[in-house]
């Protein structure tokens, strides 16, 4: 989908913030449902149910030392999660299924001689 390469490259080059391209993504995937735009909803409401996970942190250690740390809007980590280079799809899949249960707590963990990555719901 080119819209949401367009829109993880704005985020990537700090022209939106996560929680707008959230909204953004947000928008585009109903549209894409339905056929028509989806009403906006009001800025308070959250987006998830009280409880429920709403960000993917990705930490990433070489050497004992943190090279990424990264917090993700929930809508956009099931959508970029294909994209994550050296991630199987069964990892991507793993990803999608905590994202669609709403579980809070690791999703991956995998590590050895001071290297890991680590993926979580929080």
């Amino acid at each position: 989908m080119p819209e949401v390469e367009k829109i993880l490259k704005l985020v990537a080059d700090g022209v939106l913030t996560p929680e707008e391209a959230d909204e953004i993504l947000s928008a585009l995937n109903a549209s894409a449902r339905t056929g028509k735009p989806e009403p906006q909803p009001e800025p308070t409401r959250p987006a998830t149910a009280p409880g429920q996970a709403r960000h993917l942190r990705i930490e990433v250690l070489e050497s004992g030392r943190r090279v990424v740390n990264l917090r993700v809007p929930i809508n956009i980590a099931g959508w970029a999660s294909a994209y994550l280079p050296g991630l199987s799809e069964q990892d991507s899949e793993r990803i999608r299924a905590a994202i669609a249960s709403g579980v809070r707590g690791p999703i991956i963990d995998i590590g050895d001689d001071g290297d890991r990555v680590l993926i979580t719901s929080e």
